[in-house]
């Protein structure tokens, strides 16, 4: 983490609530920056401190309003652009330079 997401870190408020607090069914991390109102939520609490940092950089970077950001832990996604993924299918590159 960066010193831009480390000064963020340090002014954030973590939580963690555990079932059956607001209805959850596991653990669930809190991390909030009262400067932005971004909140950043996490099955563990890295990965909401990670998304809090994410929202506050997005939110400073974005144009001057009051929009408050809230990010959940996301879905996971096959990478197909991978070398992994490369082995299974050829990719669009691949298809492009087949006429050279």
């Amino acid at each position: 983490m960066g010193e831009e997401g480390r000064a963020i870190r340090d002014r954030a408020t973590v939580q963690q609530y555990e079932p059956p607090v607001f209805g959850i069914e596991r653990d669930m991390w809190v991390a909030e920056d009262a400067e932005t109102g971004c909140t950043g939520i996490g099955r563990v609490e890295d990965e909401a401190v990670g998304n809090l940092v994410s929202l506050v950089l997005t939110h400073e970077s974005a144009a001057i309003d009051e929009t408050e950001y809230l990010k959940l832990p996301g879905q996971v996604r096959e990478k197909r652009w991978s070398n992994a993924g490369a082995r299974k299918r050829r990719g669009i590159v691949e298809r492009l330079f087949d006429g050279f």
